[in-house]
């Protein structure tokens, strides 16, 4: 734990020298120190592509691989935890309860799986998404993703699709995926950059997933979670960051019986 500029920054460790640091102030990731297919380091976050949750969290406790940290503002008390396992896995988990209509945002971390330096264009994105919003936000209806740009439940460079005929986004996605689950934890996206040989997974109980990206970040983010008066909302994601031959071994069984 450090100090820096007011900010308590937390660093959580692993047996693979994955190194992912974290602010105590505001929840945000800043930065996930992880090897590449040669266990080259590097540091895979970049900056946030939405804002980041309220200022005013409190360190609770920590270790070496694990953080609670906790909120109490404006009748909104909430609970973050953050856990760095040995396969890779960043699991965060919140819950929060208040006295009024709330919306609040998770960490939502942005990445270039190359590192900070270089484009995100041939990074291979796959999404277990079949429909989406096509305005940006969930304000309209959903359109089916089969035959548009927008179709990743195969595996597509983030670049191609966006050079697809007709797409109106040529500066990047920022859109909202329709994800073909069930309410329980599920692997809702891989992000795979060939150069690298780094594999993102992105796990969450969440029906609908923000797609972020521009020339040289993606960002992966959960819905607002908006909180009715006097219930308490719960919210559970994992980011698991690996090589594509350590991935290959299906390590992934094991978020689904931990978390």
């Amino acid at each position: 734990m450090t100090q820096r500029d007011a900010d308590v920054i937390c660093t959580l460790r692993n047996g693979r020298g994955m190194r992912v640091a974290v602010s105590a102030r505001d929840a945000s990731l800043l930065s996930w120190w992880s090897p590449d297919r040669y266990g080259r380091m590097a540091d895979v976050l970049a900056a946030t592509l939405r804002p980041s949750s309220p200022a005013g969290w409190q360190c609770d406790a920590v270790s070496e691989s694990s953080l609670s940290l906790s909120l109490l503002q404006d009748g909104l008390a909430a609970r973050l935890r953050y856990r760095l396992d040995d396969d890779g896995s960043l699991h965060i988990e919140g819950e929060a309860t208040a006295d009024t209509l709330v919306r609040i945002l998770l960490p939502a971390p942005a990445f270039n799986l190359r590192g900070q330096e270089g484009s995100v264009a041939d990074h291979a994105l796959r999404l277990a998404a079949d429909r989406y919003y096509p305005n940006g936000a969930a304000a309209s209806e959903p359109r089916d993703v089969a035959g548009s740009a927008f179709d990743f439940r195969q595996s597509a460079p983030i670049a191609a699709r966006l050079a697809w005929p007709g797409t109106s986004c040529p500066a990047g996605f920022d859109h909202v995926f329709c994800l073909a689950g069930n309410g329980a934890l599920h692997e809702a996206a891989t992000v795979n950059d060939p150069a690298s040989g780094r594999v993102l997974r992105f796990f969450t109980g969440g029906r609908q997933l923000h797609l972020l990206t521009d020339a040289s970040r993606f960002c992966l983010a959960p819905m607002v979670l908006e909180l009715q008066p006097g219930h308490t909302a719960r919210q559970k994601l994992v980011y698991r960051l690996g090589v594509a031959d350590i991935d290959a071994l299906g390590v992934n069984q094991t978020i689904n019986r931990e978390t």
